[in-house]
């Protein structure tokens, strides 16, 4: 059956995210991202290409080799970062598309003795405890507010017999920078 939707522009949040992590200084930047073919790992994977693919002209490598797809789950994180980090030339950032994994990465970078902001680690979904831990984390927030109310504003219309059309709305996420994206160790 056909509905109403309210969704995030998860495309636009991996690319902001990844267009952040450019500008801070970082040239390496892996992408850990959620199962193949779930259509938010695509989509943030998306955004997170077509802002190295634009940063080409600056010799910034878009190198598939820094991709890897996890289960949206710590352990998945702390997988994909290890393998990573295992590369001849291991990335000097890394967008995670989602916060669970953000602390698997966060755990197999401690393991080697390696943190934010050396490694610049941006997590795709803010949670309360991103300013809590140092250093800080930046974060893609999601407008989880705004998804609820808008949500809840077309079912009330359905409810009342708005005879609209289906509509989908789309939602821009915004970026809390913080610590650890503050630029690479250099040397």
């Amino acid at each position: 059956a056909e509905v109403d939707a309210v969704r995030v522009d998860d495309r636009h949040g991996g690319e902001v995210a990844t267009r952040h992590l450019l500008q801070a200084g970082y040239r390496r930047i892996a992408c850990i991202t959620g199962p193949a073919g779930a259509s938010t790992s695509e989509e943030r994977l998306a955004g997170y290409r077509a802002a190295l693919h634009s940063a080409r002209r600056d010799g910034v490598t878009a190198d598939d080799a820094y991709v890897r797809h996890a289960d949206f789950r710590v352990e998945g994180g702390r997988a994909a970062m290890r393998d990573l980090l295992a590369l001849p030339e291991p990335p000097d950032a890394v967008f995670v598309a989602n916060n669970l994994m953000t602390i698997g990465v966060l755990d197999a970078l401690g393991e080697v003795g390696r943190t934010p902001p050396g490694v610049g680690v941006l997590s795709f979904g803010d949670v309360p405890w991103a300013s809590l831990v140092r250093p800080s984390l930046t974060a893609v927030e999601l407008p989880s507010y705004e998804l609820g109310r808008t949500a809840a504003d077309l079912l009330l219309q359905r409810m009342e017999g708005s005879g609209s059309p289906l509509q989908t709305v789309v939602l821009r996420t915004t970026l809390q920078i913080r610590e650890s994206t503050a630029g690479p160790a250099t040397g």
